[in-house]
């Protein structure tokens, strides 16, 4: 994916307050928007990739020479909300969840590696707990550029927009795919409620391929009438789609949400690659 950038000429430097900053950022790459909250329109959107990137310190000094370059991000924004994508979370239900017991939960099927830090989040789409890890230089790296910073799991928006669309607008089971660089999380859907909600890593086609097959089948789901959603940074034309459309008949893109007005640029991007990012503002 190339690199986008634009900002609105309406963009006020001066008075930041009305502005919401969202961040989203993973190995791979790191991107933001901003909407004026007072009319409700997003007025700013960039996107960076980064394929070579390998360590998490890497990515940060990346990040801080973006920053550094952009005087967008060096406004004092008092409303931040970062977005982190990683494979390594469990789900918490609400009725179980004790912040005392954060870490017994997230060993229970993930390794907290060292210089890793834990952080979890409300959802209330399902009522549950999602509890990562991220690592302590990145989240340091953010809480120093933006103190009121709030981090979310990828999950979190996912699901809050996905349940609110469900139960208005779906019947029966559906599947939902959001798409990074190097991992995907599959969600399927039945009448507004979620069945599996799980995160798969793929070095390449063939393993996404398996991946999401495998996962069709396990669910004992029909590749010809089961209606599958796709988000992310995943172009339309990508070979890891090309592969879908050899099985699955209906598949569909998870557009952004219709409830906020977008300055032109938006018109310029897919509208599924950011739907996660544009939805975070709108997570408690």
């Amino acid at each position: 994916m190339q690199h986008i950038h634009f900002i609105d000429k309406s963009f006020d430097y001066v008075n930041v307050s009305k502005y919401h900053l969202s961040l989203q950022v993973f190995l791979k790459g790191f991107s933001f928007s901003v909407l004026d909250r007072e009319r409700n329109k997003y007025v700013a959107l960039a996107h960076y990739p980064f394929s070579r990137i390998t360590s998490y310190r890497t990515l940060v000094r990346q990040i801080d020479e973006i920053v550094a370059n952009e005087p967008l991000l060096q406004c004092p924004f008092s409303h931040v909300k970062l977005l982190f994508a990683t494979v390594n979370y469990t789900f918490v239900p609400a009725s179980f969840y004790s912040a005392g017991e954060v870490s017994q939960w997230f060993r229970f099927n993930q390794d907290l590696q060292a210089g890793e830090e834990l952080a979890d989040n409300y959802i209330f789409g399902n009522s549950s707990n999602v509890i990562f890890s991220i690592p302590v230089v990145l989240a340091n790296f953010f809480r120093s550029k933006y103190p009121s910073v709030r981090i979310y799991h990828q999950s979190v928006p996912l699901i809050e927009e996905l349940m609110l669309k469900s139960k208005i607008e779906s019947e029966g089971k559906s599947v939902l795919i959001n798409v990074l660089p190097t991992f995907f999380d599959f969600v399927l859907i039945d009448n507004g409620e979620i069945l599996l909600y799980n995160t798969f890593a793929f070095k390449s086609v063939a393993d996404f391929k398996y991946f999401f097959l495998n996962a069709i089948d396990n669910m004992k789901l029909s590749p010809l009438t089961t209606p599958v959603s796709v988000c992310g940074i995943v172009p339309s034309t990508h070979p890891i789609l090309d592969s879908l459309k050899e099985y699955i008949r209906n598949i569909n893109y998870f557009e952004k949400p219709s409830h906020f007005e977008y300055a032109y640029g938006f018109n310029e991007v897919p509208s599924h690659f950011f739907t996660n990012m544009i939805n975070l503002y709108q997570c408690g």
